[in-house]
């Protein structure tokens, strides 16, 4: 039987609040274009913060030059002879993740309309989201609305925050040997920092290892996404000034996590770009360019020049056609007047593509938004601009090994006559953790302990922990109880930032 603090749920739910407004407060997003380890300033600045804290309460930490961090917490009572647990999270958040000073809140949330300081366009209820039905009745956190605050995975890191002040502050509860990990550049799959950081681990004992990264409250993951990733190129074809009115169309989509794109309505300017020249193929309309936003793969630009028999008014109810759907959920388009009278047939080339390949039947899912569960997806979702070819980047997702081989081969002969490189970003954790039933026996006994049902569910996604995996040492996921990863949406609720908290304490101590 677990011991737990005496502290009151609404003591340690405030505490976690403090935690998660301390590092939120701090920019760490990853930069994929960078060179270094870690890729930003950011990332070490939080890993300071982090060396403080911990060694405040009494950890002993260790810091390398990647920004990885050790806070090693020493075993207690009967439980210190067990073998020592590593508890990880990843320091980077997100491109486009926006630091923020403070979380609004909107206690005993009755699933209306969360208000949203700065974005009036959002309409996350209940009715639009049913998604989000578990936190009625709850204290909601959540940010501004014009950006995601990073809650993957600060949220995790607040939950490891509190768990060791709460040991540091009972120390009554006997637990396990601890270390606590953070690692930087998990967002941008850069595992150069993890290597050494792995055969620390295993040369101290650690063969049993969590990431608090999930998404749903109490969730349990032992089975992740195969990933990896396509790069389809178009010579660009500038040619002479065209004529007419040329306007610039700035497409505004939905933004989530491909895990969570059905439920939260993902749409990428890409595809409302695409589906706006199959519409329009027919009329004098000429597409000049399209490049999506460098920090929102969601949003793009498009350039069209309107010809003789056609109008700006009739681009406009088009758009509004197309996009008003999904304007509940944060889509929307602004039409100005100018932009470059260039046109660069690569990008009607590109459109072409996408709205031909997203039309086949190959028996299985493409669009992420269309895809849940155990289904995976082929997902053109961005476009660069180089200068001398369009890049369309597709991600490929699947659970089987099988699957994900006859998605690339299905893209692969679709884009026969285009450049294609394929990469890989991950593989299944699954057939390895299956040594491992143990890693969610303790979990959901941890979270009986706490009267909380703790579903076992796929990522649909990746960790990052095939370093760890290789050299032997397990790990198995842990959900933080949030709403919306990657997303101006997200919100989290003080009552399961409690709960999360102690879901820990009884785990550290089987």
């Amino acid at each position: 039987m677990a011991s737990f603090p005496d502290t009151p749920n609404s003591t340690i739910a405030e505490l976690s609040r403090r935690h998660l407004e301390d590092v939120v407060a701090i920019d760490s997003c990853s930069d994929e274009t960078s060179t270094t380890v870690p890729s930003t300033p950011g990332q070490r600045e939080l890993s300071l913060h982090l060396e403080r804290f911990f060694a405040g309460l009494g950890a002993r930490v260790e810091v390398d030059e990647y920004a990885n961090l050790i806070a090693t917490v020493e075993g207690r009572g009967a439980a210190a002879g067990k073998p020592a647990l590593a508890l990880m999270i990843h320091l980077d958040t997100a491109r486009g993740t926006e630091a923020v000073e403070k979380l609004d809140d909107v206690p005993g949330w009755d699933g209306s309309k969360i208000p949203y300081a700065q974005n009036d366009r959002l309409y996350v209820s209940v009715e639009h989201y049913p998604a989000t039905r578990p936190f009625v009745g709850q204290q909601l956190l959540f940010g501004s609305g014009r950006a995601p605050f990073g809650l993957d995975d600060k949220l995790g890191l607040a939950h490891l925050m509190t768990l060791v002040q709460l040991l540091a502050d009972n120390p009554d509860i006997e637990h396990r040997p601890l270390f606590i990990v953070a690692r930087p550049d998990e967002e941008i799959g850069r595992m150069e920092a993890l290597v050494g950081l792995a055969e620390l681990l295993r040369e101290r004992g650690v063969d049993s290892a969590y990431t608090i990264d999930g998404i749903a409250p109490f969730e349990i993951n032992v089975e992740s996404f195969n990933g990896m990733g396509a790069q389809v190129r178009f010579p660009r074809r500038v040619s002479s000034e065209v004529d007419g009115e040329v306007v610039r169309v700035e497409l505004f989509g939905v933004n989530t996590h491909g895990a969570t794109a059905k439920a939260e309505g993902h749409r990428s300017a890409l595809r409302f770009a695409a589906q706006l020249h199959q519409r329009l193929s027919a009329q004098p309309f000429t597409f000049l360019g399209f490049e999506s936003d460098a920090v929102r793969d969601c949003d793009g630009v498009l350039h069209v020049a309107v010809g003789e028999g056609a109008s700006v008014e009739g681009l406009d109810a088009a758009l509004q056609e197309m996009i008003a759907p999904h304007v509940p959920r944060g889509a929307g388009y602004r039409v100005t007047a100018g932009g470059p009278r260039q046109r660069d047939a690569a990008i009607e080339a590109v459109l072409r593509f996408v709205s031909g390949y997203m039309a086949t039947s190959p028996g299985f899912t493409l669009w992420a938004e269309d895809s849940d569960e155990r289904d995976g997806y082929s997902q053109p979702f961005r476009v660069r601009v180089s200068e001398d070819s369009l890049c369309l980047d597709i991600r490929i997702r699947d659970f089987a090994v099988e699957g994900l081989a006859a998605r690339r081969q299905h893209l692969a002969q679709f884009a026969a006559d285009q450049a294609i490189e394929f990469s890989h970003h991950y593989d299944n954790m699954g057939t390895r953790m299956a040594a491992r039933p143990d890693l969610v026996e303790t979990a959901l006994a941890a979270a009986d302990e706490v009267g909380v049902s703790a579903p076992i569910r796929p990522i649909r996604g990746g960790t990052g922990v095939d370093p760890f995996l290789e050299r032997g040492i397990y790990v198995a996921n842990l959900g933080t109880g949030y709403f919306a990863p990657e997303s101006e949406k997200e919100f989290t609720s003080l009552e399961l930032m409690a709960q999360h908290a102690r879901w820990l304490v009884a785990l550290v101590q089987k």
